[in-house]
This record gives C-alpha cells, sequence and structure tokens, in this order.
C-alpha cells in the first residue's frame, strides 16, 4: 500500500526497509510452483512473512492487545476475515506500531501492519476497512510473489542478455531504466486490482466502500505528492473516482460510516 497510507514499502523507516530487503531477495531458499519454477509458494510466504513481521515487532514499539485502537483493528480485520472462504491459508495477524508514519502495509502470508500516524488521521472505521480490505487483496492474490517472480525473471533475461550482447556501461544504465519503467506499469495494475478488492472486502463485511475513498482523499491532501507518471501508484483522484463509480453502478444502499471513538469530529 502503501501510503503515504498505499506506499507501503517506500515509506518504511530506511533501516527497516535495508533488512526486508536483505530478508526478501537473498534470506530464505525459496521453494518454487511447480507451475512456475521462481514463483514462492504459499508456505514460504508463509514463513518469510512471519520471520519479517518478528523483525518488524523488535524495531517498532508495538502496542498491546488492551490499546483501543489494537482491538478496533483486529475487530475489523477478523470480521473481514469472515467474508473469506473456509480454504484461506494463509497467517493473518493485525498489529499497530506506535510511529508517527503515515502508514499500513501486509507483509506476504497475512501480518498486516497499520502505523498510529495512519489511524490518527482516520476518521471511520469504513475507512481502515477500506485500507484493510486493500492490503488483504495484496495478500490473497500473491502480489509479492508474482512481482518477486517477474524480478527474477527479468534479472536472468537480463543477465544474459548483457553478456551475449557485451554491452558497455551506459547500455546498461538504459537496460536498468527499462526495467523500472516494467516495475511501474506492473505495480499499478496491482494496485488498481488491490483498490478493487478493497472495495470488495470492505463492503462484503458490512462497511461503507466510501471510506476506502474518504482515505484516499484525506491522503490526497497531505504534502509530498509526486505526479501519476512519476510514481507507482495511479493518482489518488483517479482512485477516488473509480470507486465512487463503483458504489453508483452497485445500486446498493451502504450503512453510514461509524466514527473512530479516538477521532476529533468534524468542525
Amino acid at each position: 500500500m502503501s501510503y503515504k497510507t498505499y506506499r507501503t514499502h517506500k515509506e518504511m523507516s530506511h533501516s527497516l526497509l535495508r533488512g526486508l530487503l536483505i530478508t526478501l531477495t537473498i534470506g530464505p531458499c525459496f521453494m518454487a510452483s511447480a507451475r512456475d519454477p521462481f514463483r514462492v509458494s504459499a508456505n514460504e510466504q508463509i514463513r518469510l512473512g512471519q520471520q519479517v513481521a518478528a523483525q518488524i515487532r523488535r524495531q517498532f514499539h508495538t502496542l498491546p492487545p488492551t490499546d483501543p485502537r489494537v482491538q478496533v483493528l483486529r475487530r475489523i480485520g477478523h470480521r473481514i476475515l469472515s467474508t473469506f472462504p473456509d480454504s484461506e491459508t494463509w497467517q493473518y495477524s493485525f498489529d499497530v506500531l506506535d510511529d508517527k508514519e503515515v502508514n499500513a502495509f501486509a507483509l506476504p502470508g497475512g501480518p498486516t501492519f497499520f502505523f498510529t500516524g495512519l489511524l490518527n488521521k482516520l476518521k471511520t472505521e469504513d475507512e481502515i476497512a477500506g485500507i484493510m480490505g486493500h492490503e488483504l487483496t495484496h495478500v490473497r492474490q500473491q502480489h509479492w510473489a508474482k512481482l518477486y517472480s517477474e524480478m527474477q525473471k527479468r534479472q536472468l533475461f537480463m543477465t544474459a542478455a548483457l553478456i551475449f550482447l557485451r554491452v558497455n556501461y551506459t547500455g546498461a544504465q538504459l537496460v536498468d531504466l527499462a526495467n523500472n519503467l516494467l516495475d511501474l506499469k506492473y505495480s499499478r495494475n496491482d494496485e488498481a486490482a488491490a483498490d478493487q478488492g478493497g472495495f470488495d472486502n470492505c463492503s462484503n463485511a458490512g462497511y461503507n466502500p466510501q471510506g476506502l475513498a474518504d482515505a484516499f482523499a484525506m491522503l490526497d491532501k497531505l504534502p509530498g505528492h509526486e505526479p501519476e507518471f512519476l510514481s507507482d501508484h495511479p493518482s489518488d483522484n483517479k482512485r477516488i473516482n473509480h470507486i465512487e463509480d463503483d458504489i453508483k453502478r452497485s445500486g446498493k444502499s451502504y450503512p453510514v460510516q461509524r466514527p473512530l471513538p479516538w477521532a476529533t469530529p468534524a468542525p
């Protein structure tokens, strides 16, 4: 996601991000799917997610289960999980990290984290549910495993091509730029899928999907926004419009959004 909220893997602290990159790339010896020799298996995704989650809990102050923010987050998370098929294989968990960063993310296999910096800016349970549904879609559709597989394939292909063509350093830089552009398009596709999943998951659990649009509207007002063509996510305005169009097309009557107990009422 991740953010601000949806700039998930780019806005963690630099030291944590370096540790995650090491763990996610060279740490484990993955068991690949029989259909895709580069694809990380579901069991390995779960194991990896648990390992990285343990690192995160050691680095950040994790709020205790008695904290109202943790209780609300877990109640919403489990309510969404109750709408998933009984055959779900992932090991979900929901924790709150006490940090001013405006962020939320889900790791491969199911561990999900919200920062207090984000929760303090949200106004309703429905906003949390929309973001939660978005992040859980990344887990269920195995976006990280797919990205890892595609990255490995491109690295293998480009290494072979560079050796065969004897590309010089400048040429290699151009190849690296091309890879980044491929990642840009791919990430936007997954983010669009996660937005749709956020809409479906929160509405299926009885929340108002307008909450997801409202969360994006709040994020859009935060400083530091990049132009869409420089970002690996669709613009907030496009995401908001798409969600609100889906609400209209559904023809459903959604419940009034539930205010969060710690949220400051609008003036």
